[in-house]
């Protein structure tokens, strides 16, 4: 388990939320809570008790994003270098993992916050949460979010995204993936709700869903295809051993 004290974990009916609990920085991932996070996902995606990781952030908003302060001081190749592959491997860690992994965003996701909210299998965005990658009015390429902004939005929406540093709302982004609460609903209440609705499916199905939408992913179709073929007659196969089980 992490330790940082600005990361809450929360165990319970099988869901694990991952908590930001920076407010008074507005959770700004700064590089011990990136490293903490990340070892939070992953344990979290080994953990046989663990079904369903949700990633929330406490006060105003989910997460501001990078820790501006930090990357200020950065003057070395090392520094730089170090600093991108911690954040790599944060924005990479909820797809990586074969447990859904849901985020739960109020008030404001921005920069590198937004990606990694973007990065999780669902985001569920509250009425007044407002989106963004204000990187170009630091006169900072979004590099590590463009990837995950494309496969998300396609090239010419995320190129309007990024390129112009504005703040949206989800529902002006309509980007895929995003759930978009009416005003007045409870994003917690709504994530816990399709937590549990996961949670009530059997694990081994779930994970493998993941998987092979992870590897549609990044495969050709006749890859994917192949993969998917594959996958059918093993869970098949699967059914029928358990079927001959319970019939003896």
């Amino acid at each position: 388990m992490p330790v940082d004290d600005r990361l809450r974990v929360e165990d319970g009916d099988g869901i694990r939320r991952l908590v930001l609990d920076r407010p008074q920085a507005r959770n700004a991932l700064d590089g011990a809570l990136v490293a903490a996070l990340t070892q939070a996902i992953e344990d979290a995606g080994a953990d046989p008790e663990i079904r369903v990781v949700v990633l929330a952030g406490t006060g105003a908003g989910f997460s501001a994003g990078a820790d501006l302060k930090e990357t200020a001081r950065i003057t070395e190749a090392f520094e730089a270098a170090s600093h991108a592959h911690r954040m790599r491997r944060l924005l990479d860690a909820p797809g990586e993992i074969d447990k859904p992994v849901i985020a739960e965003v109020h008030g404001f996701a921005l920069g590198a916050g937004c990606a990694l909210a973007l990065a999780c299998d669902v985001a569920v965005c509250a009425a007044d949460a407002r989106l963004g990658f204000p990187e170009m009015r630091h006169a900072v390429v979004p590099a590590l979010v463009v990837p995950g902004i494309v496969r998300r939005a396609g090239p010419l929406v995320a190129f309007d995204l990024l390129a112009n540093g504005r703040i949206f709302t989800a529902a002006e982004a309509q980007i895929p993936g995003l759930v978009v609460l009416p005003p007045g609903a409870d994003a917690v209440a709504e994530t816990t709700r399709r937590a549990a609705e996961l949670v009530g499916h059997p694990a081994e199905l779930v994970a493998a869903v993941k998987r092979m939408v992870r590897t549609s992913d990044r495969s050709d179709r006749a890859s994917a295809m192949d993969a998917a073929e594959q996958v059918n007659v093993e869970n098949r196969l699967r059914r029928a051993r358990a079927t001959r089980q319970d019939e003896g």
